[in-house]
């Protein structure tokens, strides 16, 4: 193959390489938007947590989310040189255990979550909306409940905010999986639609 032909398969590569973060970013962006409107909810509500972690410390089956939520941080691992350590990390994670972004250690107030701007949307419609089953329930712990309860006309329809993951990306936002599984599956999306298509020494460009 002559120089000129090397040439072209290259800037092929590198234009392939950032129409996939592009439109990773688009759905990444869309994502965020959901997030900021459920923490100004949060912020409105006064209802602060205590940072026990309680509702983190369970199994991860007990604990649901898509690929979709777990978009913004993949990214934001690639951007920061974390992808590699913490993809290894959810390999080994499994259903059974704790969620993987979970650390004990931590003195955060808002809890031991290792990456908590970029927690999935379950996490965020904790203690800040309802569910609609037979009756209409609050989606909290026992400490915010009472709380929450009285002021239920400023809670959010946690159905409408899936609704709206769904509409960003109903490929990535139609199946629920326990949060560790929804991490991988997450990291092994970006990872095979960006860096495996990624040529050498390319620079991660906002």
């Amino acid at each position: 193959m002559d120089k000129c032909c090397c040439h072209f398969f290259l800037l092929f590569e590198y234009l392939w390489v950032f129409q996939m973060l592009k439109q990773l970013r688009v759905i990444s962006r869309k994502v965020l938007v959901l997030y900021e409107e459920l923490k100004s909810i949060h912020d409105a509500l006064g209802v602060r947590c205590n940072g026990c972690r309680l509702c983190c410390q369970t199994a991860a089956y007990n604990i649901e989310a898509t690929m979709l939520e777990f978009i913004p941080l993949a990214l934001h691992l690639i951007e920061n040189g974390e992808f590699d350590k913490w993809f290894e990390k959810a390999q080994r994670a499994v259903p059974t255990d704790r969620c993987v972004l979970l650390v004990d250690e931590s003195t955060k107030i808002e809890g031991g979550c290792s990456f908590y701007d970029y927690r999935p949307l379950v996490c965020r419609l904790f203690s800040a909306s309802y569910v609609r089953r037979r009756n209409i329930e609050v989606l909290s712990c026992q400490f915010l409940k009472r709380e929450l309860s009285k002021k239920m006309d400023r809670l959010v329809d946690a159905q409408k905010y899936f609704d709206c993951l769904y509409d960003i990306d109903p490929y990535l936002a139609v199946q629920k999986r326990d949060i560790n599984t929804a991490f991988k599956q997450a990291l092994e999306y970006v990872g095979m639609k960006f860096l495996l298509n990624t040529p050498p020494s390319l620079p991660f460009a906002s």
